[in-house]
């Protein structure tokens, strides 16, 4: 079973005026959904901060990842090393009605909160949730034979278990976006990881030596020569769809 949070959904409007929040890539919108079987609901659109002669390929960059973030979660729920879920909330690309600017969109998450980061931060006192969250990222490492880290947890509680959002991959080849900080990074987060109960002892670490290379922060760090951050065009009250949802709606990505 596919552990996945999706919109189910084609419409929506938002207020893109107000920046609801904003992370180190993206700045985020609430609105809600018009169609579909979420109508009523709350949504967030998310807009990459930087220009659209980057777009294209931050979209298909993100997919990627959100792909291989659902591949990883689907193996650790194969293993029950928990007797609750952790989902993964699936953006989908939408576009403003008007302007046919591209935006990610997926329902909104309540009680947000952040349970790692991808220099290794996490919470000095934690929980059974905090815990099992850096087992998640310990067990990501060792199920890819170390070619990836699941990190940059973050997400809400619901029925029975955790809704994860926009988490961040890290890899050997640095192929995972701009928040994937390499070797450098992978190091850095297992020098400061400490294993939890959910942990088994048999998992991969990396051998690492010295200090890590990279500072630690609670926030999302992000490989430095990106573009820089512009702002949205975006103003008043935006009508959204689902590409597909409308006729050759979908030659926005082609």
């Amino acid at each position: 079973m596919s552990m996945s949070y999706r919109n189910n959904s084609q419409r929506a409007k938002v207020q893109s005026r107000k920046i609801y929040a904003s992370g180190a890539f993206k700045n985020v919108y609430k609105g809600v959904y018009t169609k579909g079987q979420r109508i009523g609901q709350a949504c967030v659109t998310k807009e990459f901060k930087s220009g659209s002669v980057h777009e294209r390929h931050y979209f298909k960059e993100e997919m990627n990842i959100i792909s291989l973030a659902q591949k990883i979660l689907d193996d650790w729920a194969a293993t029950k090393s928990i007797n609750s879920k952790i989902v993964l909330s699936t953006p989908e690309i939408w576009a403003y009605e008007d302007s046919r600017t591209l935006c990610l969109v997926e329902p909104f998450i309540e009680n947000y909160e952040h349970f790692n980061s991808n220099t290794g931060w996490a919470p000095v006192s934690g929980n059974t949730w905090t815990d099992a969250m850096q087992a998640l990222s310990h067990f990501s490492y060792h199920n890819s034979v170390g070619q990836y880290l699941l990190c940059d947890l973050q997400g809400g509680a619901y029925q029975d278990g955790y809704i994860l959002s926009d988490p961040v991959i890290m890899s050997q080849d640095q192929s995972c976006g701009p928040a994937d900080l390499g070797t450098d990074g992978i190091n850095a987060f297992f020098h400061r990881h400490t294993c939890t109960l959910f942990c088994k002892p048999h998992w991969m670490r990396p051998v690492i030596s010295g200090r890590p290379k990279t500072v630690m922060s609670k926030g999302t760090t992000m490989v430095a020569g990106r573009p820089s951050p512009g702002r949205s065009t975006l103003s008043g009250m935006q009508r959204l769809f689902r590409l597909g949802s409308e006729q050759g709606s979908r030659a926005e990505l082609e």
